[in-house]
């Protein structure tokens, strides 16, 4: 037994295995398929890494599974950032992943479609901000890659439908991680040659992956802020990437991009033989209607020396129309002034003086005789409401000898209740008043003891 020979424990030797592992590999990144996945109660996640030849066993631990945004699944192409140890208990080679995220197509969909949202939000896909595609451009630019076959199915069909345009390519890298940057640049270099009208940013068909760079932030904004309108062309129809909803318009294909920034040439000049036929009918039948309107003019057309003897004609018959009307307003004038005069003459001041002189004389007359008659009407009258009158009058009364008895309130007596023993009274006689004293009262309606005396004198039984 050779006795120069190391020998290791294997505690020591798994030790040592697990330094070198993790100084020689801190951190790493590791894509494969995820299989063998196990997740105990632990919270704890155990799984396999593998490819066509090899696997690896794979541990991530409670603290970095419970914070993860991805939840792993058997047969998932994922990728890991982990560090590589050695699980000592068993001599096995593992990572402990601090990381996990899917990779390839997954990935890639998921970032395109969290870009997606940012850029909505902003507002870079809204309608009103597109900008509108030329009917007829002057200048088209094309930026995709030179040697690519979507630049020859652009200029194919460019040259095509409207050879008369010019083509300026823009070369760009359409693939690849500075594929982004350098169509960036392209578009620069056409906004600042300002040659083009109109834009076609393109490419051929191909995976999620290889069309990747028409997914980035950066470029998207470009084509936003582009003052010149984009077409994007890139992929095939079932291609939808970022640079498509950003741009001002988005075609199928390279070749559709082509066709929706020109138009047909052959339909145009379809379109001119169209419009020239009917102009060169119109002006035809234009030109008919102003041969006709020269041939009804020169009938209408007369001599100017019969023009003249019609005029003439026609001033001597206005010349005797004149006459006439002269003629009958002078005799309807005279007949106006006839009957005004015979009408000033009915009407002349002395006459008018004398008419209502002879009126005023009868009107004065009959109102002198309808005064005379109601004086005496109403005189009759007076007679007779004054005989009525004395009639009824108390002066008549007392003229009969009688007489009215007044307290010295000049309030009439009318019973021996109202008077006392020696109250003054007054008797209204038919020529005067008699100032008597109550001395007695008797009930006898005759009063035949009652002696007056003038005034201021006793009554004396």
């Amino acid at each position: 037994m050779n006795q120069s020979h190391t020998v290791y424990q294997v505690s020591e030797l798994t030790n040592e295995m697990r330094r070198l592992m993790e100084t020689s590999y801190p951190e790493i990144w590791i894509e494969g398929e995820l299989s063998s996945l196990s997740a105990p109660a632990s919270g704890h996640v155990y799984f396999s890494l593998k490819d066509e030849r090899s696997q690896l066993r794979c541990a991530m631990f409670k603290g970095r599974a419970s914070i993860s945004r991805y939840k792993p699944k058997a047969g998932d192409l994922v990728r890991v950032r982990a560090k590589i140890s050695v699980y000592g208990a068993r001599g096995d080679l593992q990572c402990v992943v601090q990381h996990i995220e899917e990779a390839g197509e997954g990935l890639l969909q998921r970032r395109f479609e969290e870009l997606k949202q940012e850029l909505n939000r902003q507002g870079l896909f809204e309608q009103k901000y597109k900008k509108t595609i030329p009917a007829f451009p002057n200048h088209i630019g094309v930026i995709t890659s030179p040697s690519g076959a979507a630049v020859q199915d652009v200029l194919t069909t460019l040259k095509r439908r409207c050879p008369g345009i010019p083509v300026t390519v823009y070369p760009a890298v359409v693939q690849g991680d500075s594929a982004a940057q350098s169509i960036i640049q392209g578009l620069r270099d056409a906004v600042q040659h300002k040659q083009a009208d109109v834009l076609i940013l393109t490419r051929g068909g191909g995976s999620l992956e290889d069309l990747w760079c028409f997914n980035h932030d950066e470029l998207a904004k470009i084509i936003f802020d582009c003052p010149i309108p984009v077409v994007s062309g890139v992929g095939h129809e079932v291609d939808i990437t970022i640079a498509d909803l950003v741009a001002d318009a988005r075609a199928a294909t390279p070749t559709a991009a082509a066709e929706m920034v020109t138009p047909d040439t052959r339909y145009l000049a379809g379109q001119l033989i169209s419009v020239s036929f009917r102009l060169h009918n119109a002006q035809r039948r234009a030109i008919e209607r102003l041969g006709q309107n020269v041939d009804m003019t020169a009938k209408q057309l007369v001599h100017p020396k019969e023009s003249l003897i019609r005029k003439n004609e026609r001033l001597r018959a206005l010349s005797n129309r004149v006459k006439r009307a002269i003629t009958n307003d002078i005799k309807w004038q005279s007949s106006a002034i006839d009957r005004t005069g015979r009408q000033l003459l009915s009407s002349h001041p002395l006459r008018l003086v004398k008419h209502k002189t002879n009126t005023l004389i009868q009107t004065s007359n009959r109102l002198k005789r309808a005064h005379q008659r109601g004086f005496e009407i109403n005189h009759a009258k007076i007679s007779a409401l004054s005989g009525q009158l004395n009639m009824i009058s108390p002066l008549a009364t007392l003229e009969r000898g009688f007489s009215i008895a007044r307290d010295k309130n000049q309030d009439i007596i009318r019973s021996k209740t109202k008077v006392m023993l020696g109250d003054p009274i007054t008797l209204q006689l038919a020529d005067g008043a008699v100032d008597c004293k109550v001395l007695s009262t008797k009930n006898s309606p005759a009063i035949n003891n009652i002696k007056t005396t003038e005034s201021n004198t006793d009554v004396i039984e």
